[in-house]
C-alpha cells in the first residue's frame, strides 16, 4: 500500500487523469441509477402507497384500469379488505395553470387515498384533493378547478402526499363526483377493485373478471417494462465500459513501467508483491473517484428542477459504488498478468 500511494503522490498529473475518468464514470452511473429510480417512482408511487395485494379487473381490459368496467356487487364481500376505484383522465385548470391528471373516485374513507398533508378530506360532491405533485405546479387548497371535458366545477379542499400514477398527478374525489365527470361510471360501475388479502388467490370470481397481483399489474403499466429494461441495459453496459476503460489505462501504465518492474524483480520483489501493489493502487484510485462521483451526484440532485424525475436510493448507490470498485480491481487483472510475464534481464536491457 505504501509503494502504491507513494507512486500516486509522485505522479499526480498522470493519476489525476485516471481519477477524473473514474469520477465521470461513477457520476454518470449514479445519476443514471437515480433517474431510473425516479422514473419507476413516477409510474408506481401512488400504487405502492396502497400496500395492496391484488387488483380485480375485467378480463378483456388487458390489465389496464382505464379499459376495465366492473360491477361492484360482483366483488363485494369476497375479500378481507377491498376498495373500489373509478378512474378517468382529465385536463384540470385553476385559471392560471393547466395540467393533465388522473381523477380517482374512491369510497370515503379509503386506503387508496394517501396521507393528507394540508387541508381536509372530501366531505361532499364536487370536492377534491390533489396530490403534492400538483401542488408543486401551482395548484392549492381553495382553487376552483374547471375540466376541459366537463362542465363540472371542482373545489380543492386538501393536498395529499405525492401519489403519481403512471407518471400522472392524481386528483382524489368521491365516486359521485367522478360519475358526473364520466357518465360511464354511474352507480355501481367501477374500473377496478383493489384488494388487501393475502389469500386473494383462493377466492372465486365471475368468469368475466380476473384478479392480478400488484407486481404483475405494475409490470403491465404502459411503457413501464421497456423503460426499465432500457435503463438497466444502459447501466449494465456502463459497468462493462468502465471495466474496459480502467483495464486499458492500467495496462498502458504497466507497459510504461515495464523497466521499473524489471528492476524491482531483479532486487527480489516477487510477482505476488507487485500484484498487490497494482491492486492497492487501483483500489485507491477507484475509491477516490467513486467517493467524489457520489458527492457530485448528491450535489447535482439538489439543483435539478422538479421536472427531472430523480430519486436517489442510498443503498443502491452504495452497492453500485462497491460494484464499481470491484470492477476496477477486475480491470487490473491484465496488468497483473503482464507483470508476471516481465523478464527482469530483458526489461533492464
Amino acid at each position: 500500500m505504501f509503494l502504491a500511494w507513494n507512486e500516486i503522490k509522485r505522479n499526480k498529473l498522470k493519476f489525476s487523469l485516471i481519477i477524473c475518468i473514474l469520477i465521470l464514470i461513477s457520476y454518470l452511473l449514479f445519476l443514471l441509477s437515480g433517474l431510473a429510480k425516479g422514473l419507476i417512482n413516477m409510474n408506481t408511487e401512488g400504487i405502492k402507497k396502497w400496500n395492496a395485494d391484488a387488483i380485480v379487473m375485467n378480463k378483456d381490459a388487458n390489465q389496464t384500469v382505464a379499459q376495465s368496467i366492473v360491477d361492484k356487487d360482483k366483488v363485494d364481500g369476497k375479500y378481507k379488505k377491498q376498495a373500489t376505484l373509478k378512474q378517468t383522465g382529465v385536463i384540470a385548470s385553476n385559471g392560471k395553470d393547466e395540467e393533465n391528471a388522473l381523477m380517482f373516485g374512491t369510497e370515503q374513507p379509503s386506503f387508496l387515498v394517501p396521507k393528507i398533508v394540508k387541508g381536509h378530506k372530501v366531505h361532499k360532491d364536487k370536492e377534491v384533493m390533489i396530490d403534492q405533485s400538483l401542488a408543486n405546479k401551482g395548484f392549492k387548497v381553495g382553487d376552483q378547478l374547471s375540466l376541459s371535458q366537463s362542465d363540472v366545477k371542482l373545489k380543492v379542499v386538501g393536498v395529499t402526499e405525492s401519489a403519481k400514477y403512471n407518471a400522472s398527478p392524481v386528483i382524489f374525489a368521491n365516486n359521485q363526483t367522478v360519475a358526473k365527470v364520466n357518465p360511464q361510471l354511474q352507480g355501481d360501475k367501477v374500473n377496478a377493485v383493489v384488494v388487501k388479502d393475502k389469500k386473494w388467490k383462493d377466492k372465486s370470481l365471475d368468469s368475466k373478471l380476473e384478479a392480478v397481483s400488484m407486481d404483475n399489474f405494475i409490470e403491465q403499466l404502459p411503457g413501464y417494462k421497456p423503460q426499465n429494461l432500457t435503463l438497466n441495459f444502459m447501466i449494465t453496459f456502463l459497468f462493462i465500459i468502465s471495466a474496459t476503460v480502467i483495464g486499458v489505462f492500467l495496462y498502458v501504465m504497466t507497459l510504461q513501467k515495464k523497466q521499473l518492474f524489471g528492476v524491482l524483480k531483479a532486487q527480489g520483489f516477487t510477482n505476488g508483491y507487485l500484484s498487490k501493489v497494482v491492486l492497492s493502487q487501483t483500489f485507491i484510485l477507484a475509491l477516490i473517484g467513486t467517493v467524489i462521483g457520489f458527492g457530485l451526484t448528491l450535489l447535482t440532485s439538489e439543483f435539478l428542477p422538479d421536472a427531472v424525475p430523480i430519486k436517489l436510493d442510498l443503498l443502491t448507490l452504495l452497492l453500485f459504488g462497491v460494484a464499481l470498485i470491484v470492477i476496477s480491481l477486475l480491470g487490473s487483472v491484465f496488468s497483473i498478468l503482464s507483470i508476471r510475464k516481465i523478464d527482469p534481464l530483458k526489461a533492464i536491457g
